[in-house]
């Protein structure tokens, strides 16, 4: 905000710092995002799904910033896994987003995968199959039985 020390007007001048983590900018930003993805999104309906690791992994993951990369490989195969289990001869594919955070409300570190999962998946041929109940267990136990494996094998 300037002002003229002749005539006192005052002339309001925007400033955009360009970082996400800027409340302002942060938010256009998100919303900018948000936009975007909706529209590459299958129009219907969704589930939101967060996957963590437990609080005495989390130091591991501090410690070596590329294990991030194995939460992503974990989700997927966990999507993957549970809509083959659907019908195998079929081999329904769903559709999903996933986003990292690397921090939890606290701002502490708490990396977790945000997935947006459509409810349901097309077969190789096409067919669309609606799927109503998400075992919540079966995922939670799956993503860590396949992030412990997928770092496992990178051993």
């Amino acid at each position: 905000m300037y002002s003229c020390p002749h005539c006192g007007n005052f002339k309001f001048v925007p400033f955009r710092c360009h970082s996400r983590f800027c409340p302002t900018c942060g938010n256009k930003y998100a919303m900018e995002r948000t936009t975007s993805m909706s529209f590459k999104l299958v129009s219907v309906q969704h589930r939101h799904c967060v996957f963590t690791i437990a609080e005495n992994l989390r130091d591991f993951f501090l410690k070596d910033l590329s294990l991030l990369n194995c939460l992503f490989h974990s989700v997927s195969s966990v999507m993957s896994r549970m809509f083959f289990n659907l019908n195998h001869a079929k081999n329904y594919t769903p559709g999903y987003i996933m986003v990292l955070h690397t921090f939890g409300r606290d701002l502490k570190w708490n990396p977790h995968i945000h997935c947006l999962l459509s409810e349901g998946g097309y077969s190789d041929d096409g067919f669309w199959r609606h799927v109503k109940h998400f075992n919540y267990n079966y995922l939670r136990n799956a993503f860590r039985t396949a992030l412990l494996m997928h770092r496992i094998v990178m051993l």
